[in-house]
């Protein structure tokens, strides 16, 4: 802090030309000056301005930020909050000064910061829902600022989502705190939107006349003889038309050849061999020498004499 403090007052005759703008807290940069956020918690300078008054509110002559910064590449803490709230500058940048601004985003939304705790909020599904009274400022100073809803619409980034059911006493769910529309588009012939309500209450209606035109409308008091009127809201949703494409599945189909199984028997030939008996004839030689020996058919020597 200290350090952008002493750059606010070391600009030299040289930078006397340029013009200084001071701020305090993180913010979007312009994307004219290359979009994106600047980090800066505390007080510091640019050389440009903070154009969008329903996004910025004074602080002790400084630029603060009110708005979502994740919208615009914010990639810091972050804390989910739903519907309009307070914010207590002094506590976020870390000064004596109070100082309560309100914030206007209708839906879920982000913020770096989480609120000083108390009885004003309350937690359901890690968001916090604003429960508290809010000032006849907030209320002054509502149909102006909630036009911030309209720049939000068109942004693409990734918004909490929000599916618990708000607590009791939450502002977006009391009658005299209903938030006026945003205008979306002018309207057209036969439609007519107006808020007429008397101090103090604060009185919702609608009517509906057959054959002349169609009249609705939400009224505020804010003090005698004061007259709110609303542009109207025509939202024009256009149908969604999905056309299906039929989905064919072709099934191919499946053959299956089976190969015939030949099983050839080879013929099992049984061959006999023939049993030949071969009979031995009885010889009978022994018989016939036997007898040789016995008879001796030789001539006898000469000189033997019987």
């Amino acid at each position: 802090m200290l350090v952008a403090l002493a750059a606010l007052g070391s600009a030299g005759p040289a930078d006397a030309a340029v013009k200084q703008v001071r701020y305090v807290g993180i913010h979007p940069i312009p994307a004219s000056e290359g979009g994106g956020i600047c980090y800066i918690e505390g007080p510091h300078v640019h050389i440009f301005e903070a154009s969008d008054r329903l996004q910025y509110r004074d602080h002790r002559g400084a630029n603060y930020f009110v708005g979502d910064p994740v919208a615009y590449g914010y990639d810091g803490q972050r804390y989910v909050y739903r519907g309009h709230h307070p914010i207590h500058v002094d506590a976020v940048v870390g000064d004596d000064v109070p100082d309560d601004e309100f914030c206007y985003i209708d839906g879920p939304h982000y913020h770096s910061f989480a609120p000083p705790e108390g009885p004003e909020f309350k937690v359901s599904g890690d968001a916090y829902f604003y429960v508290g009274d809010p000032p006849r400022a907030y209320v002054e100073a509502r149909p102006r600022m909630v036009r911030i809803n309209a720049e939000y619409q068109p942004l693409v980034y990734e918004r909490p989502v929000v599916t618990v059911d708000p607590p009791a006493g939450w502002i977006g769910a009391r009658a005299e705190f209903v938030t006026p529309a945003v205008v979306v588009e002018p309207p057209r012939a036969g439609v007519r939107v107006e808020a007429v309500a008397p101090e103090p209450s604060v009185r919702a209606g609608v009517g509906i006349g057959i054959g002349v035109g169609v009249a609705a409308g939400i009224g505020i008091g804010i003090g005698a003889g004061t007259v709110v009127r609303e542009r109207p809201v025509i939202v024009h949703e256009r149908p969604v038309i999905v056309h299906e494409r039929p989905v064919i599945v072709h099934e191919r189909p499946v053959i299956v050849h089976e190969r015939p199984v030949i099983v050839r028997e080879r013929p099992v030939v049984v061959r006999e061999r023939p049993v030949v008996v071969h009979e031995r004839p009885v010889v009978r030689e022994r018989v016939e020498v036997q007898h040789k020996t016995m008879v001796d058919d030789r001539p006898h020597a000469a000189g033997h004499h019987r």
